[in-house]
């Protein structure tokens, strides 16, 4: 039974990957708590573990993964739930939007029937699938939506087919909406539609939103806490505005001085390997803090400031 008011919990969830170089450390004791009506960002570099967090809670990971530790739905371990109670869950009260809406869309059906195909299992008529679908979609800004309903995914632009992702999302009235990077690939007129979009998802449609993304300034625009994630582990977690205005830890830091409007200073060095961790800190050989007990000693996930951050200095 959940009593914390929290829709997800992930505790302590561990995710690597075996591959024939050795087993790839992708996800590290990540702990996170979503409360009900909040969007939480997830940022970082590529290949940080994002996306792969969002995986986990849906268990669509690939084969070779293994997994430790809970997530918890309503208070329910999803990772322990029998596959088919899972099913129930995949698209009804967690939706995912995911990456690359060109790939994610069948590109012999016509858009409408793609999202009329969440209803088949509803016992309701044709004509009234189609009107649910209309409503939905015209709430998400189409446009001559008879058009869009009877045209094909490659007469869409790539902000179009990201709210056709959104819509088909939307139509089972999930309470967690999962966003693997709606902005990827994006030219900057459909990133601002895309951002007008999850805008509107959050405030008309009052979504508990996880936003897996890169685009700091996207995450910055609609979210209310972001986890700031590096090499498979969080680093910091605070509010929008504490992050924006005065960022804890040094990669943090480095992040919000990376974006354009702050300069464009880019960040020295690589992140480590995620087959080789090294003993302290991750970060400790691109950081101009670096200590000794920074490479000696992993640092932990302490409270500070109104939020959470993994750093010696604090």
């Amino acid at each position: 039974m959940n009593i914390s008011g929290n829709i997800l919990e992930i505790r302590d969830l561990d995710v690597f990957f075996e591959t024939n170089e050795g087993y790839v450390k992708a996800v590290n004791k990540v702990s996170l708590n979503i409360r009900r009506g909040e969007c939480i960002g997830i940022i970082g570099e590529t290949g940080s573990g994002k996306s792969v967090i969002g995986q986990s809670v849906l268990r669509l990971l690939a084969n070779n993964a293994h997994v430790n530790g809970s997530i918890y739905f309503h208070g329910t371990d999803l990772l322990k739930m029998d596959i088919k109670e899972m099913k129930k869950i995949r698209g009804k009260e967690i939706s995912l939007i995911p990456q690359n809406p060109a790939k994610s869309l069948n590109p012999v059906l016509k858009n409408g029937k793609q999202v009329i195909e969440v209803f088949d299992n509803k016992n309701i008529t044709l004509p009234e699938k189609r009107k649910k679908v209309i409503s939905i979609m015209s709430r998400l800004f189409f446009k001559d939506l008879t058009k869009v309903y009877n045209s094909y995914p490659y007469q869409l632009s790539g902000g179009m087919k990201q709210r056709l992702l959104a819509a088909i999302a939307l139509c089972s009235d999930p309470e967690l909406l999962i966003a693997d990077e709606p902005t990827k690939g994006l030219d900057p007129d459909s990133m601002d539609k895309i951002c007008e979009l999850f805008m509107h998802i959050k405030a008309d449609h009052k979504r508990t939103m996880l936003i897996i993304t890169h685009d700091l300034d996207f995450a910055l625009r609609i979210c209310d806490r972001i986890a700031v994630m590096y090499s498979g582990e969080i680093v910091e977690v605070n509010r929008v505005k504490k992050i924006i205005d005065s960022p804890s830890h040094p990669y943090t830091q480095g992040l919000i001085s990376a974006l354009p409007r702050n300069g464009l200073v880019p960040l020295p060095g690589q992140s480590p390997s995620r087959i080789f961790l090294p003993t302290g800190c991750f970060f400790s050989q691109r950081c101009r803090f670096n200590s000794a007990s920074c490479v000696s000693e992993h640092p932990l996930l302490r409270k500070f400031d109104g939020g959470m951050v993994r750093c010696h200095m604090y």
